[in-house]
């Protein structure tokens, strides 16, 4: 029953590059919260394009496979990555 999840068929050189991923996304967002935190103007544009960033992915994975809950991912991902820059734009004026 369980030897169908994809899960065992991890190796070890598969789990060292997503350690490698993880800890290298780990720092960003780090980095990212510490500069918002210190209230940075560099973080705020950090943060936007960290978000949108994850846009192609989802675009990605829904070409792969269709399904609406992907699609209103990707709207509120929109949605969110709009209301930052806006909210940039007016905050610098």
């Amino acid at each position: 029953m369980l030897a169908g999840f994809k899960v065992w068929k991890v190796d070890d050189a598969s789990l060292v590059k997503i350690s490698a991923g993880t800890f290298f996304y780990a720092g960003l967002l780090l980095t990212e919260g510490i500069g918002l935190a210190l209230h940075k103007r560099w973080a705020e544009y950090f943060t936007i394009f960290t978000t949108a960033s994850l846009i192609p992915l989802e675009v990605y994975e829904l070409v792969q496979e269709f399904s609406a809950t992907k699609i209103v991912v990707i709207i509120v991902n929109l949605g969110i990555v709009a209301y930052l820059a806006l909210g940039l734009r007016t905050h610098s004026k």
